[in-house]
């Protein structure tokens, strides 16, 4: 920005010579202050384009450890599914086997055996009962030790992303004392 005039006084005080030769030294003085304002932008854009692509790293990061956990925790349920299944389906083929045996034996022994069929209906509802209860000791306690691996696999994955959270907070903040130390001997540079 150019000075276009100087003020009376100082013009009187000055001569015109001596006023034309001040406002061409404030001109030369102002221009040989503008690269050090060149150089501050363009380091200033070097480094918001660096902060931008760290950040953009960071960001591409974390959803790929999102993705991750997500399709872990999918196959995980996918495997506790097809256990449950597949118990579900034993406990069928058993109970479908049994009562096959059990109406076979009752129907070859029906007309021998009218006396004896209450008898044989009790402890077979006593044999139905123990092998329900059996049945259900048994999937409480596959439910209890699933329910424990699980709360072990979670707690493994909530330590995981808490050491990857601490390690990703020392980064940053390495990262930004490095900056602020460049910066600050960017501004002693300037100021000397």
């Amino acid at each position: 920005m150019p000075i276009v005039s100087v003020p009376k006084i100082l013009r009187a005080k000055l001569g015109d010579d001596g006023a034309e030769a001040l406002v061409e030294f404030f001109n030369e003085a102002q221009e040989a202050n503008s690269p050090k304002e060149e150089i501050i932008e363009i380091v200033e854009e070097k480094f918001e384009r660096r902060l931008s692509e760290e950040m953009g790293k960071l960001r591409v990061e974390i959803a790929e450890m999102k993705s991750e956990l997500r399709s872990e925790m999918a196959d995980m349920n996918a495997d506790l599914q097809n256990k449950m299944s597949d118990i579900k389906s034993e406990l069928h083929n058993e109970m479908a086997k049994f009562f096959s045996k059990s109406h076979d034996e009752m129907i070859n022994m029906k007309s021998e055996l009218r006396g004896e069929m209450a008898e044989m209906k009790s402890e077979l509802h006593n044999e139905m009962t123990d092998l329900f209860s059996e049945s259900d000791g048994k999937m409480n306690k596959m439910d209890q030790n699933l329910r424990t691996e699980m709360a072990a696999m979670k707690s493994n994955i909530e330590t995981k992303i808490a050491q990857s959270h601490a390690d990703l907070i020392k980064w940053m903040f390495i990262f930004w004392v490095g900056q602020i130390g460049v910066m600050i001997g960017i501004l002693f540079a300037f100021f000397k």
